[in-house]
């Protein structure tokens, strides 16, 4: 979610727009926000950027005031910049009040409105529901007999009712909440899995069963966006073969309306939350968004590219980017002084447990491949130089070292966007990433395959 100025074909847009409008067409949004430095501001969400609409100074008496045409209820975001807002929904009520601090805008409170004051219920509900229907499928899962497990069925099909009948109950009501609540039913796996192999095929296929993405009204709607997020990540986060995930994802994103603003919500999802997890599917769907969408979301697409170029860097097949730290004798080796061989560029740390358990599977394959082309460049994220050479040392590490001692302030690990460690990057005889992110028995396989 990225922020994008303000430009002065949108502001002339706008004030043309409110030029031409009758006063009980119009809509006013009154905020009594303290601790505002400056203006304050209306933003709409794509999925990829928060575009502002409008910006306002501050009146006399220390408000701001927006106004927008009347319409149907739309999502809209208001705060000082695009990472700090709150979501107010906009459009068929005469005066909206909101109320708080820009400092705590999440807990600012809307007046005046009972559109918002509907959806903050739903919101409550929601997670009411999912949190209750989460304890009884944990209760089910350690259930130690067949009895108890039954009795905790029961307890899972009650909350799937309950879900249900609150969805229908919103379809009727509020078709908004209803598109809401579609996102967000997904009913229990013991209870609704006949026909599927296993709770993952269950997941990837039926979380989005109760949304009719033919339905004009999920354009526009932040709640694609968020579940599709939710959705890409939990996929991605469970280890299914690359092949697989994208054949979930592709049947999934198909069932939306293509190159339509529901479509640009599900794939900016999909992105993020492949971004997230480092999955290395994210740059396909990144390409997908660009293609399809460089015309109607020009500044997305624009933000997307940037993501691209940083995100080839480290692609496999890309050359690795080449960099130079101090070895513990103080001389300065550099990555491309390796090439030739395949390199296991390996992040670690003395204080890092998973890093030192790991280590001896480390030398026992270096000890059998060392003589086949194979090296290993240590980059350590320690701050300290006794602790860095004692792990080294006491762990037996009898290959290549390097560190600046700065921690995770490493310009290694910043430069190979180095989040958690241990990691690694496999990198080939040419200088190109062969593969990453390799541990224990993926790590052996690999290293087998290539210097049999």
């Amino acid at each position: 979610m990225k922020f994008m100025k303000n430009t002065f074909v949108l502001i002339l847009a706008l004030t043309l727009l409110m030029g031409s409008v009758k006063a009980q067409d119009v809509i006013k949004v009154r905020c009594e926000l303290s601790d505002c430095q400056g203006a304050l501001a209306m933003f709409t969400f794509d999925g990829i950027t928060m575009k502002e609409i409008q910006r306002v100074m501050a009146s006399p008496d220390k408000s701001f005031e927006f106004k927008i045409p009347k319409s149907s209820p739309k999502f809209f975001y208001i705060g000082p910049f695009g990472n700090n807002n709150r979501l107010v929904i906009l459009g068929s009520e005469p005066n909206v009040v909101l109320k708080g601090n820009c400092t705590a805008l999440a807990q600012s409170v809307v007046s005046g409105s009972k559109v918002n004051v509907d959806y903050d219920l739903v919101k409550k509900t929601m997670n009411n529901f999912g949190s209750k229907a989460n304890q009884a499928l944990q209760t089910w899962a350690g259930a130690p007999t067949e009895a108890a497990k039954a009795s905790t069925l029961e307890e899972l099909k009650k909350w799937d009712k309950k879900k249900l009948g609150f969805l229908d109950s919103l379809k009727k009501a509020n078709p908004m909440f209803g598109r809401v609540a579609a996102l967000n039913t997904y009913l229990s796996y013991p209870n609704n899995a006949q026909g599927y192999p296993g709770e993952l095929e269950y997941f990837a296929n039926e979380f989005f069963k109760y949304a009719d993405f033919s339905e004009p009204g999920y354009d526009g709607l932040p709640w694609v966006f968020e579940s599709f997020r939710a959705y890409s990540g939990t996929l991605a986060g469970v280890g299914i073969p690359d092949n697989e995930f994208k054949t979930f994802l592709d049947h999934t994103l198909a069932k939306l309306p293509q190159g339509k603003n529901a479509h640009g919500m599900a794939l900016a999802g999909v992105i993020n939350g492949l971004q997230q997890q480092k999955s290395p599917l994210a740059p396909e769907y990144i390409d997908q968004y660009i293609k399809t969408f460089s015309v109607l979301s020009p500044e997305s697409v624009s933000i997307l590219k940037e993501d691209m170029d940083k995100m080839r860097k480290l692609m496999v097949g890309s050359v690795a980017p080449d960099f130079g730290q101090p070895t513990p004798e103080g001389n300065d080796l550099k990555l491309s002084d390796l090439r030739g061989k395949y390199v296991l560029v390996d992040f670690w740390a003395s204080w890092c447990g998973p890093c030192r358990r790991e280590n001896p599977n480390v030398v026992r394959m270096y000890d059998q491949y060392k003589s086949k082309g194979f090296e290993i460049l240590s980059v350590s994220l320690d701050n300290t130089r006794d602790n860095w050479l004692k792990a080294i040392e006491a762990d037996k590490l009898n290959w290549r070292h390097v560190s600046d001692l700065k921690g995770w302030s490493n310009s290694v690990a910043q430069l190979y966007e180095v989040t958690g460690i241990p990691q690694t990057y496999l990198i080939g005889p040419d200088g190109k990433i062969v593969a990453k992110g390799l541990r224990g028995p993926s790590l052996e396989a690999k290293l087998s395959e290539l210097l049999k």
